[in-house]
């Protein structure tokens, strides 16, 4: 099982201290967060790109999945205000270009989230026909879109595997895939078995811990969820992705190589 490291738990360090830590896990794939201070498209963004490249590989690292900010910095690209919305796509697009640069196949997008004051489906037409905006793109330039579910305390439109489905159906895009995040799964109600049996393919998967009750992301076996069964459910289905340790919240900024390493071990006990 391919474990990779995140450095949005790392965000109130430098960036060469997350990568510091990682190499003392002796773990060679990232995912790469696109938020400050680390990197942001909108700052300083082939210079930072070509510091973080060339560093990443003097190290023999691989970004496996690069994943912008999109839940906390103001981008939108299912919002119902039409300025708004062309300024998120360009945000995503300007995000898809910077992945390239930095040799990853893959970047992580969301469905926005809908505005309260219309209809769900009017919500979805706009997230939907931004998405296949950015999929065309994707698909000329060969990279990978994984759509991610959020949780329903973060979204009303993509927040389980159906309406995963039903967005991927409806792109009908080479280039758009889906993938897993084990909270908003389970917040759902769903386990890995339902993606399967419904998808075609899964590109990613966020592997975290949660308390069921909320879309908090934990180290693993500080909540409630059964992880190690999610993990033996992708090895039976014979997943060849990479598994994100996706830790984030204020009981882990202080010290996040502590919690990477704690949540590493308990992986590596498995033997997967």
């Amino acid at each position: 099982m391919n474990i990779a490291g995140m450095n949005i738990t790392f965000r109130h360090f430098p960036f060469h201290y997350f990568l510091d830590c990682m190499d003392s896990l002796e773990i060679n794939s990232i995912e790469l967060w696109g938020g400050e201070p680390h990197l942001y498209v909108y700052r300083n963004i082939l210079g930072n790109i070509r510091s973080l490249r060339r560093e990443i590989k003097s190290r023999n690292m691989k970004i496996i999945c690069y994943t912008p900010e999109q839940c906390i910095y103001p981008y939108n690209i299912a919002s119902s205000d039409v300025h708004w919305r062309k300024k998120s796509i360009e945000y995503f697009m300007e995000n898809l270009y910077a992945a390239l640069e930095l040799d990853t196949n893959m970047m992580l997008i969301t469905s926005g989230i809908g505005d309260f004051s219309v209809t769900k489906e009017e919500s979805w037409k706009y997230a939907s026909d931004s998405i296949y905006q950015l999929s065309k793109v994707a698909e000329m330039e060969g990279l990978i879109l994984a759509l991610e579910p959020l949780t329903r305390y973060e979204t009303n439109l993509v927040i389980d595997s159906i309406g995963q489905k039903k967005m991927l159906e409806e792109i009908q895009s080479s280039s758009l895939t889906g993938m897993i995040d084990t909270v908003a799964m389970q917040l759902a109600g769903e386990t890995p078995d339902d993606y399967f049996s419904i998808l075609p393919e899964l590109s990613h998967f966020h592997l975290i811990d949660g308390d069921g009750q909320s879309d908090a992301h934990l180290a693993l076996d500080d909540g409630v969820l059964n992880w190690r069964e999610y993990l033996t459910s992708l090895q039976s289905h014979s997943y060849k992705g990479t598994c994100t340790l996706e830790i984030m919240g204020s009981n882990y900024y202080h010290n996040p190589n502590d919690a990477i390493m704690k949540s590493i071990k308990k992986v590596r006990e498995l033997g997967i």
